[in-house]
């Protein structure tokens, strides 16, 4: 029950970031505005985003930045996951 409550958290604090974010992104074109479109078409009719729909995504983007096949990128890569229109 407490590893569900901290998941809970963590992923809550990262979509926060990500919402508090977004005037950084605007300036770099509509790339968040696009983040923000494919979660609503991820959500259920209830409005909700099941987590493995979420990381389903964000394993796409990573894997689509990951060119060698490392498994890590560098933090300005993950940055760019958000910014990127095209993925």
């Amino acid at each position: 029950m407490k590893m569900n409550l901290i998941k809970t958290i963590a992923m809550g604090s990262m979509l926060g970031i990500a919402a508090l974010s977004a005037p950084v992104f605007a300036a770099d074109g509509d790339g968040m505005q696009s983040f923000f479109m494919e979660v609503k078409k991820m959500a259920n009719k209830d409005g909700m985003v099941t987590k493995q729909e979420f990381m389903s995504m964000m394993e796409k983007k990573f894997d689509a930045m990951d060119k060698q096949k490392k498994g890590m990128l560098s933090a300005d890569d993950v940055m760019k996951i958000f910014m990127d229109k095209g993925r």
